[in-house]
């Protein structure tokens, strides 16, 4: 990310820049006074009125190529938030919106518990490698939540020009932070999904369709989690070559973000989408067939929230005010993540509430009399293929015990 500071001068200080001519003169840089005492008297202001000074094109665009010729970086944003604060414009504060979206998103370590105690007590399996996947997940997702309350509590949702040098430099390290961070979830998110899906599908075909999705899913992670850890040389220059005062180089980062986002919108969707052609297969019921689909179409407010997510990244490229125009970027990257985690837990929380709430969610088997008058299940569901686990059995039948049916008990 390379902001363009003097762009942030040039932009907004053409609107305020020369309005302490009366009252804070003392506080500008002696570059931007120097300015402001060689140019106005040129212009039809007059230094007593305000409104003029303010609101004059021709004066403030003279004065902002004055400052960017003459001033540093800081001495700009100095100046920029004297101007902006005499001329009375209004000052904005979302940084609230950085930490409460991710103290809510806490929660969602709760369904990864859930998830854990439904695996182990409810349907009494074996933790399986997609199991331990979203653990790993869920650890990676904390600290994307901790990060972007961080980024609140620095500054992230507030005009540059109104922060310190200090919180500009903590707020860019920590959304490189966050950049790696956010690569490595949504790569685990659609990784689990895949593992899952091996752990329900017989079908050799298939299998080989999800073992490729999940090899071109971690490379896709690999690749990009290096790209954006080293597109600044030194790396540092990520988060303290804003002031003009260090030597380094970025490349191209639009074309990076946004070639990032794209990818990742396709993986999420068909990713989401692989699933649903078996599912329209099932031999059940369509209220069966209804919970399931919409099961796993939640999973495509994934896809929605990174279709949003990639507009305001565009901004993010080629902002050149980045801790106002980034922060929906980063809190809605972190809604990313959580929505994502908890369209992972939503076939073990069904099964759980299988079992609170039996007659909404629980078992679809059928319940018959033999001739002895005793009680069997019979399972409704069936597929058109005939290899093991063939009725989604994992997904979502449960028996009475809790635990999970096997083929065999398909009749």
């Amino acid at each position: 990310m390379r902001l363009q500071f003097w762009a942030t001068v040039l932009h907004f200080a053409a609107i305020h820049f020369a309005a302490v001519a009366q009252a804070q003169t003392q506080s500008l840089p002696e570059c931007a006074l120097q300015c402001l005492t060689d140019l106005l008297p040129q212009s039809p202001c007059a230094a007593t009125n305000q409104t003029c000074i303010c609101t004059n094109d021709e004066l403030n665009e003279n004065l902002t190529l004055c400052v960017g010729a003459s001033c540093s970086v800081k001495e700009g944003l100095i100046a920029l938030n004297v101007t902006n604060t005499e001329c009375g414009a209004p000052v904005r504060d979302h940084t609230s919106l950085s930490i409460i979206i991710p103290s809510v998103g806490f929660g969602v370590i709760l369904f990864v518990a859930l998830r854990v105690y439904t695996r182990l007590v409810v349907t009494k399996l074996e933790m399986g490698l997609d199991d331990w996947t979203t653990i790993l997940l869920g650890g990676c997702v904390v600290a994307v939540n901790a990060g972007s309350i961080l980024l609140g509590q620095a500054g992230l949702g507030r005009d540059i020009w109104t922060l310190e040098p200090s919180s500009i430099t903590r707020i860019l390290y920590l959304f490189y932070i966050q950049e790696l961070l956010y690569m490595t979830c949504i790569s685990l998110t659609k990784i689990c999904f895949l593992l899952f899906y091996l752990r329900i599908f017989p079908s050799d075909r298939i299998r080989w369709i999800i073992k490729i999705s999940c090899l071109v899913t971690l490379c896709y992670g690999i690749v990009f989690l290096f790209a954006f850890a080293f597109q600044c040389s030194p790396v540092s220059y990520n988060w303290d070559g804003w002031d003009g005062e260090h030597e380094g180089k970025c490349v191209q980062t639009n074309p990076l973000v946004v070639s990032a986002a794209a990818i990742n919108i396709v993986l999420d969707a068909w990713v989401i989408a692989l699933p649903i052609p078996r599912v329209l297969k099932l031999q059940a019921s369509i209220s069966t067939k209804l919970q399931v689909i919409l099961m796993f179409s939640v999973g495509f407010l994934i896809t929605g929230v990174s279709i949003y997510r990639t507009v305001m990244l565009k901004i993010f490229a080629t902002s050149t005010n980045p801790t106002w125009d980034n922060a929906a970027g980063g809190y809605w990257s972190v809604i990313e993540v959580d929505v994502g985690v908890f369209c992972l837990c939503m076939p073990a929380l069904r099964s759980l509430l299988g079992r609170l709430f039996p007659s909404v969610f629980g078992s679809t088997n059928a319940t018959t009399a033999d001739s002895t008058g005793h009680k069997n299940s019979q399972r409704r569901i069936r597929t058109t293929d005939t290899g093991p686990n063939t009725s989604f059995v994992q997904l979502i039948e449960m028996d009475h015990t809790g635990g999970l049916k096997s083929h065999g008990d398909v009749h």
